[in-house]
């Protein structure tokens, strides 16, 4: 049976995450997982995008247009006209399945987007042959101060929970991001719950973590006496009930503003 080359999941999360990741314990791909897939907008060289909300105007978008990779490659550019790719992306290496990009604007044949590398907020441009659009209406805001995680539909708070952030020397990097991808972990006792978000969002201190890249993330946790605290490696943890029900709720591509 080949091996699959997705990666190991390895978020900055918190000492235990990385004995997870050491010891090679199973990760289950969250592929077609999350209850929620957004609406498929029409996408193309002559299509229109949407009308972008300015985030700077809200922290809190009614609407988020998401483009998703077409095929397992993906390569994104430093302007619309560029070609020679700036990265390729593998959809291989995504637990979803398939990467994501938030979509800024249109021009010409591609799309502006954010995307899910270093440095955080990075921006670049894909092709519009090479992604599908589709938009839905969720927003996450996380409160690193009142350790609290806020879920927005339609710019309306639906839930609200106390969550564990970083350490001081470990802190979560504050800014706009989004959900790049969703796993489950192998055990849904172990330190990640059982889900994890992988956000767009690299620790700032951390380049590496165990055997990944550094990427902060959302998960469960098994020490729910520790949320309300900061005492992760950057992640944000959240209690196991709250985790499950973001999984069957969000799909990939929402964004999430941390503020300090």
């Amino acid at each position: 049976m080949k091996h699959s080359p997705r990666r190991s999941l390895s978020l900055a999360g918190g000492a235990a995450a990385s004995a997870l990741a050491v010891l090679g314990l199973a990760i289950i791909p969250a592929a077609g997982s999350s209850a929620a897939t957004g609406t498929t907008i029409a996408s193309g060289p002559s299509a229109t995008t949407p009308t972008i909300p300015d985030v700077a105007a809200s922290t809190v978008p009614t609407v988020t247009v998401v483009a998703a990779a077409r095929n397992r490659l993906t390569p994104v550019y430093e302007s619309a006209t560029a070609t020679k790719p700036l990265k390729t992306f593998d959809n291989r290496l995504n637990f979803s399945g398939r990467h994501v990009f938030l979509v800024i604007a249109q021009e010409g044949n591609a799309y502006r987007v954010q995307l899910p590398m270093r440095p955080n907020g990075r921006i670049g441009y894909v092709k519009a042959a090479d992604v599908t659009l589709y938009q839905h209406d969720y927003a996450l805001k996380v409160d690193l101060s009142d350790h609290t995680l806020i879920v927005f539909k339609g710019g309306k708070e639906i839930q609200r929970e106390t969550v564990a952030v970083g350490q001081a020397k470990y802190p979560t990097p504050t800014g706009s991001f989004f959900l790049r991808e969703l796993a489950k972990p192998g055990n849904p006792r172990g330190s990640y719950g059982p889900w994890a978000f992988g956000l767009s969002a690299y620790s700032n201190v951390l380049q590496k973590f165990g055997r990944g890249d550094g990427q902060i993330g959302i998960h469960g946790t098994n020490q729910p006496s520790a949320l309300g605290t900061d005492v992760s490696h950057g992640c944000i943890r959240v209690k196991n009930a709250a985790i499950t029900k973001l999984a069957q709720t969000l799909p990939q591509g929402v964004p999430i503003e941390i503020v300090a």
